[in-house]
């Protein structure tokens, strides 16, 4: 685990707390900050011996199946997240500075081109036209990815540094 990639996540993890109903977040985000932090730096020589076979874990599952799912539990629960801040943003603008909404709606677009082909076994209505109804997980030169279209793969890390902008730029308006 890169307990660097941990804490930074834990040092913006209270940047989204506007009400009361908004103090269970931080732990919320802290908890993909842990997820992150596993799966960030895994490469093919950490899925695969030096004859490219498989490895396993000391319980039979292949290690690439065991980061994988981490990695798509990991996006479906980055993007619930991102999902509601886009929502309580659209219901009470000023929650947040305009930049900061900027760069909610941009991270969103993002996860959804990844998450609705993984959970809804369709390609986002955005990209409908180019983008496959599966996205296809698998490790490639930046991680672990989704290959969401013939020229397009979406890798867990740039997901991941996507989120972190948003929740850097993420300040409440001024009054």
């Amino acid at each position: 685990m890169d307990y660097t990639v941990y804490e930074k996540w834990v040092t913006k993890s209270f940047r989204w707390i506007r009400e009361e109903r908004d103090s269970h977040i931080p732990h919320h985000i802290q908890m993909l900050g842990i997820v992150d932090a596993e799966l960030r730096g895994v490469r093919a020589e950490d899925i695969f011996d030096s004859s490219g076979n498989p490895k396993e874990d000391p319980d039979g599952i292949l290690a690439l199946e065991r980061h994988q799912i981490k990695a798509h539990l990991w996006v479906l629960g980055a993007y619930e997240l991102v999902r509601m801040i886009s929502q309580r943003l659209r219901e009470n603008e000023s929650l947040a500075q305009p930049q900061s909404i900027e760069k909610v709606t941009e991270t969103k677009k993002l996860f959804e081109r990844v998450r609705i082909p993984m959970a809804k076994l369709e390609p986002s209505k955005r990209h409908g036209k180019t983008d496959f109804e599966v996205a296809y997980a698998g490790m490639g030169p930046k991680g672990l990815g989704w290959k969401v279209a013939p020229d397009t793969v979406i890798y867990q890390e740039e997901l991941s540094e996507k989120l972190y902008e948003m929740f850097i730029l993420m300040w409440p308006r001024r009054t």
